[in-house]
């Protein structure tokens, strides 16, 4: 039920831009089980670049109003903390990309596993090490795959990203876990970032609720993610979904929103790292409602969908820096 981001078999992507159609055909069944291991650690480079104007259209995206991400004279504007995900989607581009785009083609290759059906965005772990400039800046991704594991009904595959700058300095570290459903007859290799996040078992000690516009996919996309999947009909509906729906990663930025406003005064530099799953997508015209625990400066969330009560992202938290209140 999570954010689909590349279709296998029978399903596909179009690029619009170029009138192409990316197909991956299933791969057959072997009677050895894959190496994985042979896919780890080689660290990949690209050249990743944003404007002060990125930061503002992403901001607007995930539906913040807040001048002090929405204005850039504002006395503290700064840059969302969330913004570095949508790097490795954009890479250094400033027009339209296609999906994929040549900045998630030039990421570290992941394994090709027997039995693949569908790829989906299955979690995602951002830690602030410094603040990213407010005026953009020019960078390095830097990506590695660090482990597949068997996962229920597939392959959990997870890669490491570090945002540096020319000196190698560390602004971002992120792990993107990317759930591939239907893969089989696999070893499984490296280290593994996913974690459980009970949910406390008393009562939020907060909830925050947003409407989604119909519009917000179509904003959010700018940032640079264009998979069609959220703005084209047919292609969603050719992908099971009813309408277009919003992009996992938005939903991500709108539950940090909500922790930060909570609990943070809003403020960046009180950010220090969100770890979250994706459960299910949210549709444009729903509202979203986050639940939300503090324990100590760890806030623990879920975001649901109001009207069905349905998890959107769970097994979740953000780390604050001390200090964090109602």
């Amino acid at each position: 039920d999570a954010l689909p981001i590349f279709f296998f078999g029978d399903k596909s992507i179009v690029n619009r831009s170029c009138a192409s159609v990316t197909r991956v055909s299933i791969m057959a069944n072997s009677t050895a089980p894959i190496e994985t291991a042979t896919c780890l650690n080689t660290w990949v480079e690209q050249p990743v670049s944003y404007l002060t104007r990125d930061l503002i259209v992403y901001a607007m995206g995930i539906g913040a109003t807040d001048l002090r991400y929405t204005y850039e004279f504002h006395d503290d504007f700064s840059a969302f903390p969330t913004y570095p995900l949508i790097l490795s989607f954009k890479g250094t581009e400033q027009e339209i990309v296609s999906f994929p785009s040549e900045a998630m083609r030039a990421g570290p290759k992941g394994p090709t596993l027997p039995g693949v059906k569908v790829m989906l965005d299955g979690e995602r772990f951002v830690e602030k090490i410094r603040p990213i400039p407010e005026d953009g800046g020019e960078f390095t991704l830097k990506q590695r795959i660090i482990g597949v594991h068997a996962r229920g009904s597939g392959a959990s595959v997870e890669t490491e990203s570090l945002l540096v700058d020319n000196d190698g300095t560390i602004f971002y570290r992120m792990v993107s876990g990317g759930f591939y459903v239907g893969a089989k007859n696999f070893k499984d290799s490296g280290v593994s970032n996913s974690e459980k996040v009970p949910v406390p078992s008393r009562k939020p000690d907060a909830v925050w609720e947003t409407y989604i516009p119909e519009t917000q996919a179509q904003l959010y996309r700018l940032s640079g993610d264009y998979n069609p999947l959220h703005i084209d009909p047919e292609i969603a509906q050719s992908s099971g979904f009813k309408k277009p729906i919003l992009h996992g990663l938005c939903s991500l930025g709108m539950s940090c929103r909500a922790v930060l406003e909570t609990f943070a005064g809003n403020d960046a530099e009180r950010f220090k790292a969100i770890k979250c799953r994706f459960a299910s997508p949210v549709v444009p015209g729903d509202t979203l409602v986050v639940e939300m625990w503090q324990d100590g400066s760890r806030i623990v969330f879920i975001s649901k969908v109001k009207a069905t009560g349905k998890p959107v992202v769970n097994n979740a938290y953000v780390d604050l820096t001390t200090g964090s209140s109602l």
